[in-house]
């Protein structure tokens, strides 16, 4: 979904795909050349705009310094292209082949059972319906964070109205939202919550259309949950003069000073780098596992440049964050708990 929060990996990205045009999207190094195990991450995604993409490429790069891991790099954006580019890359001889995000998981599921001896994983992902033993699913416990921003939103609103914009509708997505609204009522039981959904994570234009008609609901604070369609959302607020908590970077937060109060952050590269690292240490399926609150690895972070920004709820956010500090330890010690609803909005 720092996330929390996102590092920018530009060059990273930029090096290898300019080494992957050269050979047909995928790089000419075997799973075992030169006795390293390599590791490719295939993208669904476009990287170079700081978003989660791109810190999956600096998760990626960190796997990468181990002496005995090659890494590789492969860019697919056309849906169609999704199944053939894993399947090339595990014809390659690749050891673990990594993804992300809902979108690429019929292309993992698909792939992944005929390569029994090679190693799968799906970052920010519910497991398959049916078990398949070569692949690890990463579900990152975002709801959780959801939950704290909802409540962030009840506390901070003044008109008793707030939105969610979600990128796509999936599961999780729908998680979040009544996350987000559980948190809100619990904080304002006023509170008004509207939902949207853009129907793509690069959509910005729409996403502005979408928080624009929540403006004019009356919605005075909005989160977002829809990667690089985000910045739309936080345009049409910064228009408005009303608040975000955003699923964007830390970058976008600064440049949007009086607008982002904080961050919804998942640390995408992080969580490739653990589940990588365990697997290439005991050669088999994790399974399915969550990042969570406890591990640092999703959470809510007031933004330092909105404390900094000039804004005159400045003092109304501070008052918040011990709030948010206690209301975190609830969740993670059990005391408060959040339901994980997948039904749709």
């Amino acid at each position: 979904m720092t996330k929390k929060i996102r590092m920018v990996a530009t060059t990273v990205a930029a090096i290898a795909i300019a080494s992957l045009a050269l050979s047909g999207c995928s790089s000419s190094a075997g799973g075992e050349a030169g006795g390293k195990k390599t590791v490719a991450f295939v993208s669904t995604q476009a990287a170079g705009d700081d978003s989660g993409v791109d810190d999956l490429v600096a998760g990626l790069k960190k796997i990468k310094t181990a002496d005995d891991v090659n890494t590789k790099y492969v860019e697919s954006t056309d849906p169609s292209g999704y199944e053939s580019s894993i399947r090339n890359v595990a014809q390659s001889g690749a050891n673990v082949i990594a993804g992300a995000f809902p979108d690429i998981t019929n292309a993992l599921n698909g792939v992944a059972p005929d390569f029994p001896d090679t190693q799968f994983v799906h970052i920010f992902a519910d497991p398959p319906q049916k078990k398949i033993a070569n692949l690890t699913t990463v579900s990152f416990d975002v709801y959780k964070a959801l939950y704290l921003s909802g409540y962030a939103a009840g506390t901070l609103t003044k008109s008793n109205t707030v939105g969610w914009i979600g990128g796509a509708g999936s599961p999780l997505l729908y998680a979040n939202f009544h996350a987000y609204k559980a948190g809100a009522e619990a904080a304002n039981p006023r509170v008004k919550v509207l939902s949207g959904i853009v129907g793509s994570f690069s959509d910005p234009s729409k996403a502005r259309d979408i928080a624009l008609g929540m403006i004019s609901q009356g919605a005075d604070l909005l989160q977002t949950d829809a990667g690089g369609s985000s910045v739309g959302i936080i345009q049409a607020a910064a228009t408005a003069n009303a608040l975000v908590f955003t699923d964007a970077s830390a970058a976008v937060a600064q440049q949007n000073p009086k607008t982002v109060v904080g961050l919804t952050y998942l640390r995408f590269g992080d969580a490739l780098k653990e589940a990588v690292t365990r697997i290439l240490k005991s050669g088999k399926s994790l399974g399915t596992y969550a990042a969570s609150l406890d591990k640092d690895l999703v959470g809510v972070q007031i933004a330092d440049s909105f404390l900094n920004g000039g804004s005159d709820r400045v003092a109304d956010v501070k008052a918040l964050q011990p709030k948010l500090d206690d209301l975190k330890k609830q969740i993670v010690d059990g005391s408060v708990k959040v339901a994980y609803d997948t039904d749709g909005i």
